[in-house]
C-alpha cells in the first residue's frame, strides 16, 4: 500500500474534530498519510498509480486512541508478566484502536527492558504504543513494585531527563495517600519536586500524566503543571478546580470502569460521584480521553479489545456519541502529545482509521461492526 495512492471513496466520514459527518467523501492515502480529502469523487488526483476502494456508504472514523492501559511488565493472575500482552494488543487493533498509551509498568523490570521490548514490537501487527515506563513517586510511595523514587529536586530533574533520553515517551507520576488501612499514609512527593518533574518534562517536549484519586491531591498536581489526570477523582471535583483545569488545558482520562468495578466488587459508592464529576467537567469545557485502566481481562468490567464498559459509562455520564468519539480520537491525540500526527482524518496526518457498518451517532454500538482497520496506510483485519 505504501508505494501507491489509495482512494477510499463513497464513504461517510466522521473525522474526529466534532464536525458533522461528510457523506460521499473521498479520502486519498499516500505513503501512509492522508492526502486530499473531498466531498465528492475527484478524478484529478496528482499521484500516478491509484487503487480505488468503493466503500458503498460505510462509515469511516480515525483510529481510536486508548489513553490508559497497562500492556506490559505487569501482574497477570498475580504472576509477573514480562514483555507485551500481545493478545490484548491484537484484540484492540482488530476493533479499531490504533494507538495505546501505556500508563506504566508495575513489576521490577527496568526501563531498558521496556525499551528493548518496545523496539521489537512489529509496528504493522500491533497498535502504536506510547509508554511511560515506571512511575515517579516519593521513596516508598505509590507506584508498583519498583517505581522511580525521587527524594529531592536534583534527583527528580536527572531521572526525568534520563528516562526521556532513553526513549520513554512521557512521564507518569503519582500523588496517592493510599487506598485502605494497610496503605494509608504513603510517602508523597512535595510540590517543589512535582513542579521540577513537570518543568523538566516540558522542556524536553514531553507530557506528565498523574495518578490521583482525590481532589486535595489533584489541586496540588494541577498547580504543579501536569498535563492530565490519569483517573477521575473519587470525591467531588469542585467548580473552581474544574475552572483551573479548563484554563490550563489539563485533561482527564476518567477510567469510570474502575469506579464501577470497585462498587460492584466491594460496595464502594464511588460511581455516582465519578459520573457527576465527568458530566460537570465536560459541560464546563473540560476535555477527556478514552481509557479504562486495563490490566487483565476481568468480566464484566474488563475485556480484551475496545473498552466497551467505559464507553457505556461515558454515555451514562451524559456524553453524546460524538463527544465519546472525539474523546477517543482528537482529545486522545492531545493527551498523547501527538495531535500533529494522529487523532483526526486530515491531510498530512498518519492514515490511521477504521471503517464500520452503521451510524455510530445514532447508536454507538455500531462501532462494533468493524469492516477493516488501517494504520499508517496499511490495511489490517479486513
Amino acid at each position: 500500500m505504501r508505494n501507491e495512492t489509495l482512494l477510499l471513496t463513497n464513504v461517510t466520514l466522521i473525522d474526529g474534530t466534532g464536525r458533522q459527518p461528510i457523506k460521499n467523501a473521498t479520502i486519498e492515502v499516500v505513503n501512509g498519510r492522508f492526502g486530499t480529502i473531498t466531498e465528492y469523487r475527484d478524478t484529478q488526483f496528482k499521484n500516478g498509480k491509484v487503487k480505488e476502494i468503493d466503500l458503498n456508504g460505510l462509515v469511516m472514523l480515525p483510529g481510536f486512541i486508548h489513553t490508559h492501559a497497562h500492556t506490559s511488565f505487569k501482574f497477570l493472575r498475580n504472576e509477573p508478566f514480562h514483555g507485551y500482552h500481545k493478545e490484548y494488543l491484537t484484540a484492540c487493533f482488530e476493533e479499531g484502536i490504533t494507538t495505546i498509551r501505556d500508563e506504566g509498568m508495575t513489576t521490577n523490570a527496568t526501563i531498558d527492558d521496556v525499551i528493548a521490548h518496545s523496539n521489537r514490537l512489529d509496528s504493522v501487527l500491533f497498535p502504536r504504543l506510547i509508554t511511560s515506563g515506571k512511575v515517579f513517586t516519593a521513596p516508598g510511595g505509590y507506584g508498583g513494585q519498583e517505581p522511580i523514587g525521587v527524594g529531592n529536586v536534583e534527583e527528580a530533574r536527572l531521572k526525568v531527563r534520563e528516562v526521556l533520553e532513553k526513549g520513554i515517551h512521557f512521564i507518569k507520576t503519582a500523588l496517592e495517600d493510599g487506598y485502605d488501612p494497610s496503605t494509608f499514609g504513603l510517602p508523597k512527593l512535595n510540590q517543589e519536586i512535582l513542579e521540577t518533574i513537570c518543568k523538566e518534562a516540558r522542556e524536553m517536549g514531553a507530557h506528565v500524566s498523574a495518578h490521583v484519586t482525590n481532589a486535595k491531591n489533584l489541586r496540588i498536581l494541577v498547580s504543579s503543571g501536569i498535563h492530565d489526570a490519569a483517573h477521575m477523582i473519587y470525591d467531588r471535583l469542585d467548580d473552581d478546580l474544574i475552572r483551573q483545569m479548563v484554563e490550563k488545558n489539563v485533561r482527564i482520562v476518567p477510567t469510570l470502569t474502575v469506579l464501577k468495578m470497585f462498587q460492584d466488587k466491594f460496595g464502594a459508592p464511588l460511581l455516582k460521584q465519578g459520573l457527576d464529576n465527568v458530566r460537570r467537567f465536560v459541560q464546563a469545557g473540560g476535555e477527556i480521553g478514552l481509557g479504562d485502566d486495563f490490566v487483565e481481562e476481568e468480566k464484566p468490567w474488563y475485556r480484551l479489545g475496545m473498552p466497551w464498559e467505559e464507553i457505556r459509562l461515558l454515555g451514562d455520564a451524559g456524553l453524546t456519541p460524538m463527544q465519546i468519539i472525539v474523546a477517543a480520537t482528537s482529545v486522545g491525540a492531545k493527551i498523547c502529545n501527538l495531535s500533529h500526527e494522529i487523532g483526526t482524518i486530515q491531510t498530512a496526518k498518519k492514515a490511521d482509521l477504521f471503517v464500520i457498518e452503521g451510524d455510530p451517532l445514532a447508536n454507538i454500538d455500531n462501532l462494533r461492526k468493524v469492516k477493516f482497520v488501517m494504520k499508517e496506510g496499511n490495511i489490517r483485519f479486513c
